[in-house]
């Protein structure tokens, strides 16, 4: 692990960016933003004691987010081989950071469960149509029904 200072205003990941490290705020604040331009927006903020990054001690790859620092911000920085060895060493530490990775699971959920069908993508309209469709009954007309409303 790694302390690491950033100045207001600037970039600490970015989206599509590879990565392979989590970071704890310890002073300071930051914004989380997804997409790019005039379709780029704004998740929330995070502050002391917060953390982000956190999916790439699980499964290293492209970052979901783009972080910027919002004032002047210190992190602690754990990378993906700290935070396995860490799963023997400091556990406690290790599952600090799983469950942050579980409470945005169940908030990403809540909040596509709460969102109109018609925007929820193809994922929610396939879970929508199995809800509600019996499969060993389903008729041409409701097959075309679901074809015709949805695809």
């Amino acid at each position: 692990m790694r302390i690491q200072t950033f100045t207001a205003g600037e970039k600490i990941l970015s989206q599509g960016e590879e990565g392979d490290s989590a970071f704890q705020i310890l002073e300071g604040e930051v914004e989380i933003k997804v997409g790019e331009g005039k379709k780029e927006k704004s998740l929330g903020t995070l502050c002391e004691g917060e953390i982000f990054g956190e999916m790439s001690l699980i499964d290293p790859g492209p970052r979901s987010a783009t972080v910027v620092a919002k004032t002047d911000t210190k992190c602690a920085v754990t990378s993906f081989d700290e935070f396995t060895g860490a799963l023997h060493d400091d556990p406690e530490r290790a599952a600090e950071f799983m469950k942050t990775l579980v409470r945005r699971l169940r908030h990403m959920n809540e909040k596509m469960m709460s969102m109109d069908p018609k925007r929820r993508g193809l994922f929610g309209l396939i879970r929508e149509w199995q809800d509600t469709a019996d499969l060993e009954e389903l008729d041409q007309e409701s097959l075309a029904y679901w074809s015709f409303r949805y695809l």
